[in-house]
This record gives structure tokens, sequence and C-alpha cells, in this order.
């Protein structure tokens, strides 16, 4: 057993996909879908198309819908539009006078404003709002919003340790409070793992997260994959991080938004591990989505690296192009070596060519003798191939003659015993009527054509189209749909076999020499060719 155990063990290593190939097919997937981004995003412009046709039919109530649908169109998207339509659903009267609704109006605002950069004025929306006084959907949203300022603000000020270090307490502070009250269990263990990752406790955050990958709406996979990848980090796990990087910006990218954390650092490690190219692609379009977005923390986040990995990234481009010349100026001395070897080569093949003039006509000469000695050697091979076929075509039919006879002589043996059994029970009425069928001769025969017409078209498979050719059109021979020779055939078959006379084809067909007689008289009248020549031809088949 314990051998059992190694070889599969030993086997495992060659088969089973490693976490450097599922990394590399990840990556490769995300090239797909960095390169694809506009395609994912070609459904979220179709719906604000849609919403605007809509916004222009729309009156009353109902214009607050589209107004919030647009919003959540734009949110992570397109900053600007979303506040645009965040300011006209605020300024309805029917939001104005629904308190729930303006604070819901005032988070959003103070998210966006957020992802924006303007940290001031996000914290003085949410300041300016009281907790207590919200219902507890709302409070939810209102902690996980300062959740979402304080955490951005810290990353943005992380150059300032001590006032990084105030923010991060308070981000710690709403992430407790969010885990008392939220509802959603997803959403409430997200966040936990996003508690147990601050406090040092990251060794627990995979078994809270792992649970529910597969449940996940899109948006929540993607924050699952990012805080995998940072509790990768944390445990100096680089290649299982970049895994989960992969994973989160993969989801990202097809679900359309330009907001995103997890490409640029994706992109920032592939740069470390070498991979300066693919970095660079990552980035550009990491940067190109938040100029669009119009967010200010990760425009400045990659504008920290994208120097960086920029550099990298022409110093290769240098590097390729000094290839790209030496290979250049290495094919081009390949060039002219070769035009000094063509040079060469065309004298020596002129001082060749008077050597060859004078050995052309002793090839010649040899040429003429190839060829007879070649005519000669060819019809040799032919003569021993067609006799090789022949001895095995006799070897095969001996074999089967000779167990035909034996089973003839079997037959023979028990017509024999049944007869004599007749006899000596006194059954003379059913001996004579057994004596008189003709059944087992009828039979016999038919399985003597039937072996005769096998054994000859295995040795002649084309003889009925070649012998019909011999035939008038309107004259040639079909055999019936159940046999492969008919009597007229098998007659010119013995022929062929070198059987002619009449008296010895009638005796092996059990036929009447005069019925003989006829047929080849009437096949030889329907033929193209003269007597003499017809059985000429006929021998040739």
């Amino acid at each position: 057993m314990k051998k059992i155990a190694f070889t599969l063990t030993f086997l495992s290593l060659f088969f089973l996909p490693t976490k450097a190939q599922e990394l590399n097919a990840l990556l490769i997937e995300l090239d797909k879908c960095v390169e694809q981004k506009e395609q994912y995003r070609t459904p979220r412009h179709h719906r604000i198309d849609s919403l605007k046709v809509m916004l222009r039919t729309t009156q009353g109530t109902k214009l607050s819908h589209v107004y919030e649908a647009l919003y959540q169109q734009y949110s992570h998207f397109c900053t600007d539009s979303a506040l645009f339509y965040l300011d006209c659903l605020g300024n309805l009267p029917e939001t104005k006078e629904d308190t729930g609704r303006s604070t819901q109006v005032e988070l959003n605002r103070a998210e966006q404003l957020a992802i924006m950069g303007a940290y001031n004025d996000a914290e003085g929306i949410v300041n300016s709002l009281v907790p207590e006084q919200m219902d507890t959907p709302t409070r939810t949203r209102y902690y996980h919003v300062c959740r979402t300022i304080y955490g951005w603000m810290a990353d943005y000020m992380r150059n300032t340790p001590t006032l990084s270090s105030q923010l991060l307490q308070k981000t710690h502070l709403y992430r407790d409070s969010i885990i008392n009250i939220e509802q959603d269990e997803i959403s409430r263990d997200v966040v936990k793992a996003d508690y147990l990752l601050a406090s040092d406790r990251e060794n627990e955050v995979k078994a809270v997260l792992n649970k529910h990958i597969g449940q996940a709406k899109n948006e929540q996979k993607s924050y699952i994959y990012f805080i995998l990848s940072e509790t990768s980090r944390v445990q100096n796990n680089r290649e299982e991080q970049m895994h989960y990087l992969a994973l989160a910006a993969i989801e990202d990218l097809r679900r359309g938004v330009t907001e995103y954390a997890a490409l640029p650092i994706l992109a920032n490690l592939l740069m470390e591990r070498g991979d300066i190219e693919r970095a660079y692609n990552y980035l550009f379009c990491s940067l190109e989505d938040a100029n669009y977005c119009n967010a200010k923390l990760r425009s400045v986040e990659i504008s920290e690296i994208f120097p960086i990995i920029e550099k990298a990234y022409k110093q290769k481009e240098r590097e390729a192009r000094k290839t790209e010349h030496m290979l250049f100026l290495g094919l081009s001395l390949l060039v002219i070596l070769l035009a000094l070897v063509a040079l060469y080569l065309r004298s020596q093949m002129h001082k060749l060519s008077l050597v060859r003039k004078k050995l052309a006509e002793a090839n010649g000469q040899l040429t003429v003798a190839n060829k007879q000695l070649g005519v000669r050697n060819e019809n040799l091979q032919e003569s021993n191939m067609m006799l090789q076929q022949m001895d095995k075509v006799k070897e095969e039919y001996i074999a089967l003659f000779l167990d035909r006879c034996r089973k003839y002589i079997t037959d023979l043996e028990n017509f024999r015993k049944s007869l004599l059994k007749l006899a000596k029970n006194n059954q003379h009425a059913e001996l004579m009527k057994t004596l008189k069928d003709d059944t087992l001769i009828e039979s016999e025969q038919q399985r003597f054509y039937s072996d005769f017409d096998e054994a000859f078209l295995d040795i002649h498979p084309h003889f009925v189209e070649n012998f019909n050719a011999l035939l008038c059109p309107e004259d040639r021979i079909t055999p019936k749909k159940h046999e492969r020779l008919n009597t007229e055939l098998r007659i010119f078959a013995l022929i062929r076999l070198g059987v002619t006379d009449t008296a010895q084809i009638a005796q092996f067909l059990d036929y009447s020499m005069p019925t003989i007689y006829n047929y080849r008289s009437r096949i030889r009248s329907k033929s193209l060719y003269p007597k003499e020549e017809f059985e000429a031809k006929l021998m040739e088949l």
C-alpha cells in the first residue's frame, strides 16, 4: 500500500495543475478581459441610453425611479454623471419631503465625492447626518459609507502615519458597527473578514469567506477575492495574492466598472516578477479607467507606480530594439557572406559544368544499360510477386477444398447412418422416400456453386465487369440479387481457368453437354469480337 501511495503521489506531480499553471491561466483570461473591456461595458451603455430615452417621457413620481436607476448605472463608472443624477433626484419635491430618501441621496453623494477624492466634503456630509434617527437599512448604509470614506482617507494619508492611524481606527469602529447591524450574511461576513484582517487575525479570514464564494453576487465576489488577496499579502504568500487579485480584477472588468483596486496592485506585483509588458498593459488600462471615472485615489495610487513601470517598459523596448538591431546586423553580415559563397559556388559550378559534359556521355550509356537492367528487374519482381500470390492462393484454396471434401465425407457418413437406421427399423417406406428425395443433392450443389463463385472471384475480382466489356451493351450479363455468378458466367469462368472441354464443363456444373454447347454458342454470338479473338480476350481477363 505504501508503494501504491508513493506512486500516486509521484504521478500527481506531473498531472495535477500547479499553482503557477493556475495563475498563468488566470492571467491569460485577464488579458482577454482587458482587451475586451469595452464589450463588457456595452450592456451598461445600452441600459443608460434606454433610461435617458425613458427620461424624456417620464413625469411625476416615476421620475425619481429613472434618476435612481441612472445613478446606479453611473456609480463606480463615471462619478460626474452619477453626481448629476443624484442632484436631479435630490431636487425632486418627493425626495425633499421624504427624510429617508433624502438621507440615502446624501449618503450616495458622500460616496461619490469620496471616489473623486473630495474627502472633506464627503466627511462633512456624513457628519451632518444623525444615524440614531435612521431606520436599520439606512443606518447600515451609513456605516458602510463611513467605513469606505475613512478607509480611503487612511490610504490617501498613508505618508502621514499619525493621521493615517487615526483614520484607520475610525474605519475599524465602523466595521464593528456594520457587523452588529448588517442583516445580509454575505455583506456582514465580508466586513467581518476585513475586521479580522485589520485585527491581525488573518488566519481566520479564509474560513469566513470561502463558504460564500459560490453564492456571492459579482460585486460581493470581487470584495471577497480582494480581501483574500490582502490576507495572502499579510501572510507573505505572493503567488496566492496574485491569484486572488487576478480573480478580483476579472470580476471587476466583467461587471463593467471603471473604479477598482485589484488590477493596479496586480500590475505592480507583475512588474516585480519581471512581467513588464503585461504589467504595463494592466496599469495603462487602470489609469485610463480611473481617469474616465474621475476616481482620485485610484489615479494617485496608479500615478505612484506608473512611472516605474513605464520606465521598465521603455527599457525593455530599448533592449528589444537593440536586440533587433543586432539581429539585423547579423542578418546583413549573413547575407553578405551568403553572397560571397554564392559567387564562389558559381565559379566552381562553371568548372564542374565542363566535367559534367564529359560525364554526360558516359552517364547516357550507363542510363541505357540501367534502363534495360531495370526493366528486367521489374519483370522479375512482377513475376516473383505473381508467383508468391499464386502460391498463397493455392495454399488458401487447397485448404478450403480439403475442408469441403472432409465435410462431404462427414455428410455422406451421416446420410449412410440415417439410411442404415431406417433399414434396421424396417422403415422401408421412409427409406424409399429418403432415397428418392434429392434435396440434399440440390443443397450440396448450390453450396458447391457458392464456394466456386467465391474462390474464383477472389482470384479474379473484376471478372464480371471485364467479361461484360467483351459483349454488346444490350447483351451483358447481370447475376441475380443473391448470386455472384450465374450459369453463363460459370461456364466462361471455367474456360478462363483452362477447362475448355465441353464434357468436363457439363460434368463440373451438372448440365448436359448440349446445354453447355448452346450456352457457349449463344454467348459467342453476342461478343464484340470474332470467336478466336473472343477466346483470346477471355484468357487475358
